[in-house]
């Protein structure tokens, strides 16, 4: 069963580009893969693939529905970051997850109005 997630990147100009990730969404599963391998370079490069069907410590190890299985190129943008804490589980997520522009990775559970730091959520988790 998949738990699907929001992976987004908040620009200078605090616009926010996001993919829809299908598998793994919870924290221990793309949660700590993106804080242990995504910086904002490599993070810039995985939202250009587009929506995916599964997150990889590489962009390479990732599975883009686009690049991997000749699907359109699909990505979704929100106006600030708060729009996108509002309306990123529209496309079913159970997560969000958020680089922000200080490179800050913050995250948000369905269902709860609080936005976390992925770090301290991580290391509350013991992960």
């Amino acid at each position: 069963m998949a738990t699907r997630s929001r992976i987004a990147i908040e620009n200078e100009s605090g616009i926010v580009n996001s993919i829809y990730c299908h598998f793994d969404g919870y924290i221990s599963g793309v949660g700590k893969t993106l804080f242990n391998h995504y910086d904002k370079e490599k993070l810039q490069k995985l939202i250009e693939l587009g929506d995916i069907s599964s997150l990889g410590e590489s962009t390479e190890d990732t599975v883009a529905y686009c690049r991997d299985r000749g699907e359109d190129l699909h990505s979704t943008g929100y106006l600030n970051v708060e729009g996108l804490f509002e309306l990123g589980f529209e496309s079913g997520a159970e997560y969000v997850y958020c680089l922000n522009r200080d490179g800050i990775w913050l995250v948000n559970r369905y269902g709860s109005s609080n936005v976390e730091i992925l770090k301290e959520t991580l290391e509350e988790e013991g992960l």
